[in-house]
């Protein structure tokens, strides 16, 4: 339609110099219609993007109240500005990666988790050069069917964004048996990968909600009846593959002898342990995890937030009630 080369001229004509796309019709001897089309294809094509660039303040009330009541060490609440999951997980994970920027010293050991949240996030890193970093795959990430659990890109983006060297857990999370999952963590490469993960002293994960459309479901990990079977136990939510109750427990123990990566209790002894989670729908997850005690940094939108104090009043209320 357009060559790239006539789409790259109008662009900078119109968006470096400043011409009017009257001025660019004239000089290339097009109609102004013409210069609008090729200003909309060179967009289309990837040649001319756009970025907002503004400052993103937390919500101070929030995160204190936050980190009162669950006892945290840091809270970071974005506001809504757009009340659309693109623009709250974008903006959360900004904030997000300004921590991490500050945060992450030579020699450090970054281990991460993916899914969506941490998607959005790893697509906000800044450069920063550090020394001697690694960053490790908390949790097995390849999918059981053609669905992308995106844990490869995750990987790559936090490795590049900190000059790291990056350690990949190239095997499914959950498999079939207990048995299978032995043999896997028996395998010498297998055994490396997840010793690094437990020296990482930076953890970085989603919280997952138990949801038939979540990724682990969507990436075949589970028959229907396993499924519905999970939910019937009680699970409200997962973190690195493993699945807990609202009391912070393991809501399925032969579920979580099959499930490869990082046991949740190590997540209690490492000194920076950062989720994200955003949505109301994921309040039970992670008041879940705060049970637990999974997590002492937490990033958030000021929706889930506030939905998070008030479901945690609610629970703390019924419980005084039944004593």
């Amino acid at each position: 339609m357009y060559s790239q080369r006539e789409m790259i001229r109008v662009a900078k004509l119109y968006y470096e110099k400043g011409l009017t796309q009257q001025e660019i019709a004239v000089l290339e001897n097009i109609s102004r219609p013409t210069v609008s089309r090729i200003l909309d294809a060179a967009i289309q094509e990837g040649i001319v993007t756009f970025s907002i660039q503004y400052p993103l303040e937390s919500v101070d009330d929030l995160e204190d109240e936050l980190k009162k009541r669950f006892d945290l060490m840091k809270v970071c609440v974005a506001p809504v500005i757009i009340p659309e999951p693109s623009f709250i997980l974008t903006d959360v994970g900004k904030l997000l990666s300004d921590y991490l920027n500050e945060l992450v010293s030579d020699g450090d050991t970054i281990g991460i988790s993916w899914g969506n949240s941490l998607t959005y996030a790893a697509k906000q890193l800044l450069s920063a050069k550090r020394k001697n970093v690694r960053v490790v795959q908390l949790n097995g990430g390849v999918s059981t069917t053609a669905f992308s659990t995106g844990a490869t890109n995750i990987l790559d983006q936090f490795a590049k964004a900190f000059e790291a060297q990056p350690h990949a857990l190239s095997v499914p999370t959950i498999l079939d048996s207990r048995e299978i999952a032995s043999a896997l963590m028996s395998d010498s490469s297998i055994r490396e990968i997840m010793a690094v993960g437990r020296e990482a002293n930076i953890a970085v994960f989603g919280i997952g909600r138990t949801s038939y459309q979540s990724v682990l479901n969507l990436a075949g990990y589970f028959k229907q009846d396993e499924y519905d079977k999970l939910l019937q136990k009680g699970a409200v939510g997962d973190i690195c593959s493993r699945f807990y109750s609202i009391d912070g427990t393991i809501s399925d123990e032969q579920l979580n002898d099959r499930t490869i990566g990082l046991q949740l209790e190590d997540l209690r002894r490492k000194k920076h342990t950062i989720a994200i989670a955003c949505g109301e729908e994921k309040v039970p997850a992670v008041l879940g995890a705060v049970r637990g005690k999974y997590f002492n940094t937490l990033f958030t939108d000021e929706n889930t937030a506030r939905e998070l104090i008030k479901q945690h009043d609610q629970v703390q209320t019924a419980e005084v009630q039944q004593k």
